[in-house]
């Protein structure tokens, strides 16, 4: 998996960019980050809030499924044959749709939706907003095109967005990343539906160009505008119940004005697919949609920092996301072990103590080289006990990482000498590359390379600042 410091980082300072986003999408991804693409979002996947942010893979996904959805429309573009039509109608009712959905999926980071539920939403979601659309279009102001447009555009929104709150009103949909999923999946559904109803349907037949129009469109259309809807109102109710306090709220009401109001100047404008106003438009309500995700990106670097300041009970630099370029590759050393139980801390060698430089036990850092905390820099005092488990440790690792146990090792310091010892841990602990035996008493010094359970999880002993 690739590191998402950088990311999280900009993320954090309002800096965040499109290419921050899709950095790294055609990297080839191994079976493992495939799997656990697929596998999230059921309570034994899903991550805590300490750890999501270090599981995101990007959206992959969706780069390489919206180039064969380009690569279709553009090849029924130059062969404007009967045989390209299929393509063209798969692409403009369901494929694009889906993609844009997909690409909603991969973006919510909390990774607390599986995909079977996605499609749930998909399809129940589409006809339930299709089926308010025509009790809402009972309704709809008929005196000039303008009158009835806006009321289509208000119709077809509010319809979705009550097909989307019947996910949306629970308590524990609190991530706008996941609110804007929820409405991208419903506005799919509509989307698909819709779609081959104009393309068959309406249209009496094969209808070409209202295909290619809405293949090239889809994305920015019902998708976009109801995960701006659906991703404003969870902004605005967080982790409480829904309520007519949220539908009142400025933000919220913002968000439905634009999308209801940019739907009816879309369906009023009477452009062909390659109109210029068009390609304006999309762009203007993917922008919309990008700055309520950035949103969405801070609220989880904000949730997963806090839940990470709360789940570390000892004392970390302020600066534990400064990279590690500069931090000096010690040479492998044998480890060095020593009897323990002579001392309540760090058991000692009979006339003079561990060997090795002796600092003031503040200035002594244990600096992840790479891992679940790569980056950071944490200060050691006293005992500090290394697992899984949060009851039992003061450093957690995630509840799914591999390799390290419930309760792994710990490190002892005192009078500015440190030490490691493994807990009986199931994949070891590893000094310098030699493995530590149980329960026995290490002695390390600034430099030396600790790994927790496998190569993946390394840290490195330092001194305040990095220096070894």
């Amino acid at each position: 998996m690739s590191d998402n410091k950088t990311f999280f980082k900009k993320a954090k300072g309002g800096k965040l960019g499109f290419s921050d986003i899709f950095s790294d999408v055609f990297r080839r991804h191994t079976k493992e980050e495939n799997a656990r693409l697929f596998l999230a979002g059921t309570p034994l996947t899903t991550p805590d809030a300490a750890s999501m942010l270090s599981k995101w893979l990007k959206p992959y996904l969706f780069a390489r499924i919206f180039l064969v959805g380009i690569v279709l429309i553009i090849a029924g573009i130059a062969m404007n044959l009967d045989l390209m039509v299929p393509f063209v109608f798969v692409a403009g009712s369901f494929l694009m749709p889906v993609v844009g959905m997909i690409f909603f999926w991969e973006m919510n980071i909390p990774r607390n939706i599986s995909f079977t539920t996605v499609l749930l939403m998909f399809m129940v979601g589409g006809m339930l907003s299709l089926v308010f659309t025509t009790i809402l279009g009972m309704f709809y102001l008929t005196d000039s095109a303008v009158a009835l447009y806006v009321s289509v555009g208000i119709g077809e929104e509010v319809a979705k967005l009550l097909a989307a709150a019947v996910w949306l009103r629970k308590k524990d949909t609190k991530y706008v990343l996941s609110g804007m999923l929820v409405g991208a999946a419903v506005g799919a559904g509509f989307s698909a539906l819709e779609s081959a109803g104009y393309n068959i349907v309406r249209s009496g037949g094969w209808n070409f160009s209202q295909m290619l129009l809405r293949a090239m469109y889809a994305i920015g259309g019902h998708v976009s505008w109801a995960a701006i809807t659906a991703g404003a109102l969870v902004w605005v109710k967080k982790d409480e119940e829904l309520s007519a306090k949220h539908l009142r709220n400025p933000v919220f009401l913002g968000a439905l004005a634009f999308s209801a109001g940019t739907h009816a100047l879309w369906d009023l404008y009477p452009g062909s697919a390659l109109s210029p106003l068009l390609f304006v438009f999309n762009i203007l309500i993917v922008w919309v949609a990008y700055m309520i995700m950035k949103r969405g990106v801070n609220q989880v670097v904000e949730i997963s920092l806090r839940a990470n300041e709360d789940r570390l009970t000892f004392a970390m630099d302020h600066d534990f996301l400064e990279p590690l370029s500069g931090v000096a590759q010690a040479r492998p050393r044998p480890s060095r072990p020593v009897s323990g139980g002579e001392m309540p801390g760090v058991a000692v060698r009979h006339g003079g103590g561990m060997p090795g430089v002796a600092v003031q036990s503040g200035g002594i850092r244990l600096q992840c080289v790479k891992g679940a905390f790569s980056g950071r820099r944490f200060a050691l005092t006293g005992r500090v006990r290394i697992g899984r488990d949060p009851a039992r440790n003061d450093l957690v690792f995630p509840s799914g990482t591999a390799g390290v146990s419930g309760v792994h090792c710990e490190l002892l310091l005192q009078g500015g000498q440190i030490g490691i010892r493994d807990l009986g841990s199931s994949y070891g602990t590893f000094v310098n590359g030699n493995r530590l035996k149980p329960n026995q008493l290490c002695e390390l010094r600034p430099g030396d390379r600790v790994n927790i359970g496998s190569a993946h999880e390394e840290f490195q002993i330092t001194l305040k600042g990095g220096s070894i």
